[in-house]
């Protein structure tokens, strides 16, 4: 299972290098051609933007992975160690459920999209496809927040010492 785990996220560091690479380069030579032969294609705007939505939301997936969103740690630094746990179990599971709303919100709305038929202006791709990174990253993002909640809630358990964020 862990093999598993680390080919997903391999996969996943790799896709979200890939697509700043595509973002960087779809953007220099779109500027280039604009100043160059005062031409730039229709699509790579919207190519740009649907990388972009792809892009924040798996970068905010990652993000859960390494820990590297806003978090507020004044409490769980002045109270004792397990109180800790918990504050940070209790945290990360209603993360998890907020994320879960993403979930339910992003499917209901593809499926309105579906419904309607609307095509992107200048690729006419359906337009369900640039809004199916929303469910898809949100459900990894989810997942890794009740992981966490879940590993706060055994070291809670087993009376764990909290990593404190500043030194004392």
């Amino acid at each position: 299972m862990k093999s598993v785990i680390d080919k997903l996220n391999r996969i996943e560091e790799w896709s979200i290098g890939i697509i700043l690479l595509g973002l960087a380069v779809l953007t220099f030579l779109e500027t280039a051609l604009r100043y160059t032969i005062s031409y730039t294609f229709p699509w790579f705007q919207e190519f740009a933007n649907y990388f972009l939505i792809f892009g924040t939301y798996l970068g905010a997936s990652i993000g859960v992975k390494y820990g590297t969103h806003f978090s507020m740690e004044a409490l769980t630094e002045c109270v004792p160690d397990r109180m800790s746990h918990i504050l940070k179990t209790i945290a990360y599971s209603i993360s998890g459920l907020a994320v879960l709303l993403f979930i339910f919100y992003g499917i209901k709305h593809i499926r309105a999209v579906i419904g309607f038929g609307v095509k992107s202006p200048a690729m006419q791709i359906p337009m369900y496809i640039p809004y199916i990174a929303i469910p898809v990253f949100s459900i990894t993002m989810s997942f890794r927040f009740f992981v966490l909640s879940w590993t706060h809630f055994k070291k809670f358990l087993k009376n764990e010492p909290y990593v404190k964020v500043r030194k004392r």
